[in-house]
């Protein structure tokens, strides 16, 4: 079978569906990804893989009904519209459901350029070893380095519907990561460093290296803390992997289902005058970036706290339909294989304008607070409360003194934006969590040790 363009499966659908009367919006993309892996100076894996196909979403009798095919022929497109309006058959209406035409989306920077154009495969080889190699030497009581991976990408994204909707982008990325086992006097530490970017040619394996081992050293004879409360500074990765793990409470749909602690609470003080939270698609060379989401609704600066008040919550078009609000810009579409949700883009809390160091003088004696672990089992997203095994060192007179391990921190997540007394000025997002903070100081949190 004649395998179509994008562009012209695109246009066969829609037009088949105009001749049916029928309400669709095709999502298509194409991706492709390099991922190498190196171990004891030489590759241990490389992978290359490519996925492309486009998925369909039909609006019949208020109900959405999806398919997806990655076979472009005149045949199977027809064969998908058709299963897509006969899903939609099956659903029952869901009353807010809306395809629209959205106006255009504001410049959002490029996210394609000439990033990855030309590199070849033997230098994207060369920095996984080069990570391998440099945690190696960096220091004697490096075991080994066991986590470490170069990857990028490039996908392409195009959304189009029977309203007259039709945009599209590219976008690519190069990501190196180092997590090195350290080991002294029978004790085992890990710490990761990582390096984002858009242009390859701007990757420092040496320097990723390097820190993530200085990091993982720093571990080494850690002790277990007292059990007590103590003044806390959240460091810029972990905070951020918090506000990661909490971010559903801001999802419209959560808090319409009842599933969310700040049901309600639109319009209130939810934490200190200090708490200025953030999504923002369209952040310069940021890692989730976008000119418009999933639905095609342009991307924008998005205050979800402003000055500890809570602003609004994201939204895609259906849970902003229920609410009589507008859309925030936040369908999510994992792939043409998915279904519509909603995510956050660039999530983060606005940086404040202390430094770190000055954040620990403030506390005089205390925790710094570097890293928290099980947040799948220890988190409880309805009531905000946690309790997570954690890491960090034990802060005397404003100074770090020695590492900590084997202890919990516990709280609500919602009480402890309401104590976040400092923040500083460094913004750092976290790869894992999808988020973004600064260093925090919060008045006191409970931890559990000795």
């Amino acid at each position: 079978m004649n395998q179509l363009s994008f562009s012209q499966a695109q246009a066969f659908v829609l037009e088949a569906a105009r001749k049916l009367g029928a309400k669709v919006e095709v999502f298509s993309s194409r991706n492709s990804s390099t991922s190498i892996q190196a171990y004891a100076g030489e590759v241990s894996e490389f992978k290359m893989s490519k996925r492309a196909g486009l998925g369909l979403r039909a609006l019949a009798n208020g109900a959405w009904g999806y398919s997806y095919t990655e076979n472009l022929s005149e045949e199977a497109l027809t064969r998908c519209l058709q299963n897509a309006l006969e899903n939609a058959s099956l659903v029952a209406p869901e009353g807010h459901a809306v395809l629209a035409a959205h106006p255009e989306p504001p410049h959002v920077g490029d996210l394609f350029g000439e990033g990855l154009s030309g590199v070849t495969v033997d230098r994207k080889v060369a920095v996984a070893l080069e990570l391998d190699r440099a945690a190696r030497a960096a220091d004697a009581r490096v075991v080994s380095v066991p986590y470490m991976t170069y990857t990028d990408g490039e996908s392409e994204v195009a959304i189009a519907n029977t309203e007259g909707l039709a945009r599209g982008y590219k976008s690519n990325y190069a990501v190196q990561y180092a997590m090195p086992l350290v080991a002294e006097n029978g004790q085992n530490k890990m710490g990761f460093d990582w390096q984002f970017s858009r242009e390859f040619e701007s990757l420092d394996p040496t320097k990723t290296a390097i820190n993530a081992v200085q990091k993982s050293v720093a571990r080494l004879g850690a002790k277990m803390p007292t059990t007590g409360k103590y003044p806390v500074v959240i460091e810029n990765l972990c905070m951020a992997t918090l506000l990661g793990t909490y971010s559903d409470i801001f999802n419209a749909k959560m808090v319409q289902e009842g599933k969310s602690p700040l049901a309600g609470k639109l319009g209130q003080r939810i934490g200190s005058s200090l708490v200025h939270l953030v999504d923002d698609a369209t952040r310069p060379a940021a890692m989730a970036s976008r000119p418009f989401d999933a639905e095609g609704y342009p991307s924008q600066y998005l205050s979800v706290i402003e000055g500890g008040v809570l602003k609004t919550f994201l939204h895609n078009t259906e849970t902003a339909s229920k609410d009589g609000v507008k859309s925030t810009g936040h369908a999510s579409r994992y792939s043409y294989r998915g279904t519509i949700g909603i995510d956050t883009s660039n999530f983060y809390l606005e940086a404040g304008k202390n430094s770190k160091e000055a954040l620990l003088e403030e506390i005089g004696t205390g925790l710094l607070l570097t890293e928290v672990k099980g947040t799948h089992a220890g988190v409880n997203e309805i009531t905000g409360e946690f309790s997570l095994q954690a890491e960090g060192f034990w802060v005397e007179n404003g100074k770090v003194t020695h590492p900590l391990e084997n202890f919990t921190v516990a709280g609500n997540f919602l009480e402890m934006l309401h104590e976040i007394e400092s923040i500083g000025n460094d913004l750092e997002f976290s790869p894992m969590a999808g988020a973004g903070s600064p260093s925090v100081r919060v008045k006191v949190l409970a931890v559990g040790g000795a």
